[in-house]
């Protein structure tokens, strides 16, 4: 990562969560294809529940761009003020180039409706 793109993603993370905290960052990789970049409040203790986290990418360089992608989608939509949009949170979280946006897309509807359904018993 980039000390430029460190530098946004942690302007995106006081966006998004306060600029009271500081945020850790932290890449994981299964040792053998994929990477997953993590956003945590910092605490000193690196198994702080995650706030974010990307999915899983080919190299820590597309995670490092993922996570930045995705918490500058998220960053805008909060400094606009309103709520997002189905198709922004797809956009935002659906994946390096909206790969997991079909099956995000389905999990949302089918929480919708188990939640109206809550609502009407």
């Amino acid at each position: 990562m980039s000390s430029k793109q460190g530098e946004r993603i942690q302007a995106n993370c006081k966006t998004i969560w306060g600029n009271h905290d500081d945020y850790d960052l932290s890449i994981e990789n299964d040792h053998y294809v994929d990477y997953q970049c993590f956003v945590r409040k910092d605490f000193g203790d690196p198994y702080e529940p995650a706030l974010a986290m990307t999915s899983c990418c080919p190299s820590s360089d597309a995670a490092w761009a993922e996570l930045d992608r995705m918490l500058g989608l998220w960053a805008s939509q909060v400094k606009r003020g309103t709520p997002m949009t189905k198709d922004e949170r797809l956009e935002t979280f659906g994946g390096p180039k909206g790969k997991h946006k079909a099956v995000l897309s389905k999990f949302m509807d089918e929480f919708q409706l188990r939640e109206g359904a809550k609502k009407q018993a």
